[in-house]
């Protein structure tokens, strides 16, 4: 073995703790270590931290990729326009009502989280993700109003950056206590650890209870928006069984009307 391994291992930690420099530089050192170390382990979660958990159902997800997050909609009431009107789940069409809820999966890469939170940071904004199946939702929802001047555009959770930033938090903290882990079971003189004790600190640090911890950051509503698109879908489309099931299967869903009904935009 050379010092480059152990090199290896001091560069994730004091890229980790380098609140500066990007976190998913760091996790493409972890695939290298867990290349070096025979983990294929570590090499599965430092790449699904940087490419995403596309396919992966949201309870396999980590606690910490699940973030509150309210649901809001923009409209038109004629004339009148709303953005960021907040809405329960209980007034979405029935089909969906435990589907969606108040809490968002975020599948993205790191990299793709890191620099949507600094922009939202920088713009005072909140990030817009849309809900899967929100155009038969949104139509579903204009029927049972019952207003014929009600057009709801966006049907959206509302991420803050403060949980955005949470979550990258999250996985930093996570790279760190693995380094950690990792310092605490090898000997003095080696340099690079051994599949089993790379298997048990990720048992201990990845798996464990404190790796489903939730971001419990709180969120306040807010018109402008940063959107990274539609939440990504991984669960059955629930939104295609209402549809089969008729318009006759909707939720309570209309707007208060014109002025009273536009929530104030709050900054944190």
């Amino acid at each position: 073995m050379d010092r480059r391994e152990r090199g290896l291992l001091a560069e994730i930690e004091q890229g980790a703790l380098d609140e500066s420099k990007p976190l998913a530089h760091v996790l493409r050192k972890c695939v290298v270590l867990g290349g070096r170390s025979s983990s294929a382990e570590l090499r599965e979660w430092a790449t699904r931290e940087l490419r995403g958990y596309d396919g992966t159902a949201t309870q396999d997800l980590p606690g910490y990729r699940r973030i509150p997050a309210p649901i809001q909609i923009n409209a038109f009431l004629g004339p009148n326009s709303i953005r960021g009107q907040r809405v329960s789940p209980q007034e979405l069409p029935e089909f969906a009502r435990e589907q969606v809820g108040e809490e968002v999966a975020l599948r993205h890469g790191i990299g793709e989280i890191e620099a949507l939170a600094q922009r939202c940071e920088a713009d005072g904004s909140h990030a817009h993700l849309g809900i899967p199946g929100g155009l038969e939702l949104t139509r579903l929802m204009d029927s049972a109003s019952g207003n014929p001047l009600q057009r709801i555009t966006d049907l959206y959770w509302s991420v803050s950056p403060a949980a955005l930033h949470g979550l990258v938090d999250q996985v930093r903290t996570t790279v760190v206590e693995l380094v950690a882990e990792l310092r605490a079971a090898m000997p003095d003189d080696q340099q690079i650890p051994t599949p089993d004790q790379m298997d048990h600190a990720l048992h201990v640090v990845v798996h464990g209870d404190r790796a489903r911890i939730n971001v419990t950051a709180a969120q306040s509503s807010g018109s402008a928006s940063s959107n990274i698109g539609q939440a990504q879908e991984n669960e059955s489309p629930f939104w295609t069984a209402g549809r089969r099931a008729g318009a006759a299967i909707v939720g309570l869903a209309t707007l208060a009307g014109t002025a009273a009904a536009i929530w104030p935009f709050f900054t944190r």
